[in-house]
């Protein structure tokens, strides 16, 4: 079968297929071989894409070595599929031999991978996929994340929209998704505790495509602000949906996906006013971030996301952890263990991991959406700073 057209643009984003095998047999030291698990063609095809591109550009930086050792990347395609993902898994790690597997990009192909990822002893390093359940019941010491725990963006932003005095009560509406769900509970539990009244609460079906029925029973409501957690075009017809119910006078607010900067210029004016909550914003100011936007705008031509930062920094901590190791990585457990205590410098600043819940500790942006002056498209706008937000561990005993 051909490769598509998309398939060539992601092996030659990862770099597969670009170690000179021959060379490096030849060597005494084979190169590290890491898989990258992605869904480049299924609903989360643009973020797994600019997963992609971040994490390519971090090895590019490192000429694809570490500890010693060239860095061999096999690519394989989930199709956003539970079962594909665990499929693919498999084929990597037995037919392909590889040393550490990189993905996925959605929370219920984590959680399918989660079991066969335990039972084999590979470390799986999450760059997206904040499942909470993977840093609470089903944790795994052969499990990292390095991309955020859902509970780590609802949260902070639950308590500061009440404690601010920008609500006192708010209507929750969310995809019916392990995302959704994850970000409505952390929603609700810190924004009652800082007292707030949720006045209500509604799943909606991934399949929806009309959102009418739900946002027209909202203007029976009084609140002073929608939580809502969508992405994609999802987002878009929820935003859409907003307007024409002209429900503005409540504040929209959710997690950063909601006006992901992928999708800032389809959202255009609808975007505006939205407030939310991000572990990356394209303008910290920071030097890492400013050194790693202007070489990922230089490549390819435009910002990057929070989910290229996010694949950025999951390579920078798998760098950071084969130096550690010196190269060796051969014991995989003593190879999960390592990450798990690594620090290392991001385009998110300087990280660490918990070893709680091997997943990573974040400062968490609270942004408001504003049109830009002159009224062309808009921009993100800072509120506020939560530093060094941890996942709950729950019953997580990783080690």
């Amino acid at each position: 079968m051909p490769i598509s057209t998309t398939r060539r643009a992601w092996l030659a984003a990862a770099g597969a297929g670009g170690v000179a095998l021959g060379a490096s047999r030849a060597r005494a030291v084979p190169p590290i071989s890491i898989g990258l698990l992605l869904d480049m063609t299924g609903p989360l095809a643009a973020a797994s894409e600019d997963i992609a591109y971040g994490f390519a550009l971090c090895l590019d930086q490192s000429d694809r070595r570490a500890g010693g050792r060239q860095l061999h990347v096999v690519v394989e395609d989930t199709e956003g599929k539970p079962a594909r993902a665990v499929e693919r898994f498999a084929k990597m790690v037995q037919a392909d031999g590889v040393d550490l597997v990189v993905g996925p990009s959605g929370s219920p192909e984590a959680l399918a991978l989660r079991d066969p990822v335990h039972a084999l002893g590979v470390p799986l390093l999450v760059p997206n996929a904040g499942a909470s359940a993977l840093t609470a019941e089903k944790c795994s010491p052969f499990v990292l994340r390095a991309s955020y725990a859902h509970e780590q963006i609802a949260a902070p932003l639950g308590g500061w929209l009440a404690r601010a005095g920008q609500a006192r009560t708010a209507y929750v509406l969310c995809a019916d998704t392990i995302a959704g769900r994850d970000h409505a509970a952390a929603f609700r539990k810190s924004f009652q505790a800082a007292g707030g009244t949720v006045a209500g609460e509604e799943f909606v079906p991934a399949a929806t495509q009309d959102y009418g029925p739900y946002l027209g029973r909202l203007k029976l409501q009084r609140m002073d602000a929608i939580f809502a957690s969508f992405f994609g075009p999802a987002a878009a017809r929820f935003l859409e949906g907003v307007d024409a119910f002209g429900l503005r006078a409540a504040r929209i607010c959710g997690p950063g996906w909601l006006v992901s900067t992928i999708d800032l210029p389809r959202l255009g004016a609808r975007a505006a006013g939205v407030v939310g909550a991000t572990a990356y914003l394209p303008d910290l100011d920071l030097v890492a971030d400013r050194a790693f936007v202007d070489a990922f705008t230089a490549r390819h031509g435009r910002p990057p996301s929070e989910f290229a930062a996010q694949g950025f920094d999951t390579a920078r901590l798998l760098l950071a952890g084969i130096a550690a190791l010196e190269g060796n990585v051969a014991n995989r457990r003593a190879t999960a263990a390592i990450l798990a205590r690594t620090e290392f410098d991001g385009a998110r600043g300087r990280l660490a991991m918990d070893p709680r819940t091997n997943n990573v500790v974040l400062d968490i942006h609270v942004f408001e959406t504003r049109r830009r002056p002159g009224g062309e498209g808009t921009e993100f706008h800072e509120l506020a700073l939560f530093p060094g937000v941890r996942a709950e561990p729950g019953a997580c005993q990783p080690g």
